[in-house]
C-alpha cells in the first residue's frame, strides 16, 4: 500500500520576475495538491508576474495536470506570485480530488 509511485516532472513556463525559490515553492504546492491523486502522467505549471502596478493581481500560477486520461487546470491571481500559489494549491487539491470521484 505504501508503494513509491514515480512522479512525472513538472514543467514550468515562467514569465517576468520569477525567482528559483518561488518556483520551488509552486513545485512544492503543486506536489502536495496531487499527494493522494492516482494517475498523473504530465504536470505543466506557468508562472506569471506582470510589472504593472496598476493592475490589482499582476500574479498568475497556472497548473495543467493529466489525471487518468482527463486535463485538470486550475489557477490563480493575485496581487504577490507567493498568494497565487497558495491558492493554486487549495484550487488544485480541490480539483484533482473531486476528479478522481466516480
Amino acid at each position: 500500500m505504501n508503494a513509491t509511485r514515480e512522479r512525472p516532472e513538472i514543467r514550468f513556463l515562467t514569465s517576468g520576475d520569477v525567482t528559483a525559490h518561488e518556483r520551488a515553492a509552486a513545485e512544492h504546492a503543486v506536489r502536495t495538491a496531487l499527494m493522494d491523486a492516482e494517475g498523473v502522467t504530465s504536470v505543466q505549471v506557468t508562472l506569471s508576474v506582470v510589472a504593472d502596478v496598476s493592475l490589482p493581481r499582476p500574479a498568475l500560477a497556472q497548473a495543467v495536470v493529466e489525471l487518468d486520461g482527463r486535463r485538470v487546470r486550475a489557477q490563480a491571481a493575485a496581487p504577490r506570485i507567493d498568494e497565487a500559489i497558495d491558492t493554486l494549491r487549495e484550487r488544485l487539491a480541490i480539483r484533482a480530488s473531486s476528479s478522481q470521484v466516480s
